[in-house]
């Protein structure tokens, strides 16, 4: 019911509602469809079920404007399949596809099948996808350029042509994404001149793992010139102020450790999560600590090379970060994409199903994936690093090792010396 709650609270001149974050989009491209026929295709997500049913199936995304249906053999459900005008049959799969504006009607005639049962599509897709459910063209993959004037020279010019796509796809979904680029693909770099995008509205958070905090510190001063060094402030113990510079950098274990009365008063418009699939569990401390911060930021941007290591069930958290109003509710999300059944202990979320459709979702709203085999031809030479490190993170046995190591190469750099000197 949100659509149609914002659309009456429109029509009063005396009201002003802010919409959900991460729910721009939604609404958007839920214009685009009639109102009366988008509620009528959402209708069918609710109301499908028929307990006498002696055959099931279910349809299922296959691009951005088509979906099947994938189910067995039936006189009936063939017959009303021929009826469908987009119709289309792939021998190599035996499965049957349609356009998604053809979606409503196929649905109507599987439903005047009394024995078929056939789970429709989510709403989150007929959201997301509503121009191609009303028969209008979908919309293009290319993304309008973003003005980056305003930033660093240094930082815009150094941009490879992917990672200026980046940019303009994460301004073009206000600010809120999960930037999932393979690794050495330049997401640090990416994330900061978002960042920069909406400097306005800094102070900003940097949540990243421990080891990497002062790496982040480092990479703001190169990148962001015109930014004090000053300003960039590197929380190093849980009694710290994790607000006050323009830029602040903490780790996910001193973000667990604090505690809510320090908290309360630091929340930030800007939010970058470096290594995001750290909350992939929502009932670990770090998760139940960053959430308040991410519900409350007006423009998230996640990093991970490893958006969900090894189930879709750790996609659920990033997702409700960049958008709330996605998927809701866990059970949702689980019961579509995680293969979803009950033992003896409750739900079990750690499957996975239906993972093709899933990928075209996230791809349309709010993430950027892209592998070096996708950008080979836009990579510089192997390039070498700096990694800043504290020796507070290096264990006293690691200090001897490398104390012993460097000895080691200095006492082989002299005795060739001397062994040149005595030729």
């Amino acid at each position: 019911d949100y659509g149609l709650l914002m659309k009456q609270a429109a029509s009063i001149p005396s009201v002003s509602l802010r919409p959900l974050e991460g729910a721009a989009a939604v609404a958007t491209s839920s214009r685009s469809c009639d109102g009366a026929a988008l509620s009528a295709l959402l209708s069918l997500s609710s109301s499908w079920k028929k307990p006498g049913a002696t055959l099931k199936g279910r349809c299922v995304l296959v691009s951005r404007t088509k979906f099947e249906v994938d189910i067995s053999y039936n006189v009936d459900v063939i017959a009303a399949f021929k009826q469908t005008p987009s119709k289309s049959y792939d021998l190599a799969t035996r499965k049957w596809s349609f356009s998604l504006e053809d979606y409503g009607k196929l649905m109507d005639l599987l439903s005047g099948i009394t024995a078929v049962e056939v789970e429709p599509l989510p709403r989150a897709v007929i959201q997301v996808f509503s121009a191609s459910f009303n028969g209008k063209e979908a919309r293009s993959l290319a993304v309008p350029e973003a003005d980056l004037s305003s930033i660093d020279p240094i930082l815009t010019s150094s941009l490879m042509p992917f990672q200026k796509e980046g940019v303009n796809f994460a301004v073009s979904k206000q600010g809120r994404l999960l930037l999932a680029d393979d690794m050495g693909l330049g997401k640090t770099l990416q994330a900061i001149c978002i960042a920069a995008y909406y400097r306005n509205e800094w102070p900003i958070l940097v949540v990243a793992p421990s080891s990497v905090r002062f790496t982040w510190a480092e990479a703001f001063r190169r990148w962001l010139p015109s930014l004090s060094p000053d300003s960039i402030n590197v929380v190093v113990k849980a009694s710290d102020d994790m607000r006050c510079g323009l830029v602040n950098i903490i780790s996910y274990d001193l973000l667990s450790r604090m505690s809510q009365k320090q908290q309360a008063g630091t929340l930030f418009n800007v939010l970058i999560m470096d290594e995001s699939h750290f909350l992939k569990n929502m009932k670990t401390a770090r998760c139940k600590a960053a959430l308040p911060l991410l519900k409350a930021a007006k423009r998230v941007i996640l990093l991970s090379g490893t958006p969900a290591m090894s189930r879709p069930s750790e996609l659920y958290t990033q997702i409700l970060a960049v958008k709330p109003s996605l998927f809701p509710r866990l059970h949702e999300f689980g019961v579509r994409y995680c293969d979803a059944h009950q033992n003896d202990w409750g739900w079990d979320y750690s499957g996975s199903s239906n993972l093709g459709e899933l990928k075209l979702l996230l791809e349309e709203c709010l993430m950027l994936r892209r592998l070096k085999s996708d950008v080979l031809s836009q990579l510089p030479a192997k390039q070498r690093k700096v990694v800043t490190m504290t020796l507070d993170g290096i264990s006293s046995r690691t200090k001897t090792a490398l104390t012993a190591a460097a000895k080691e190469l200095t006492r082989c750099h002299q005795s060739k010396t001397e062994e040149k000197e005595a030729l």
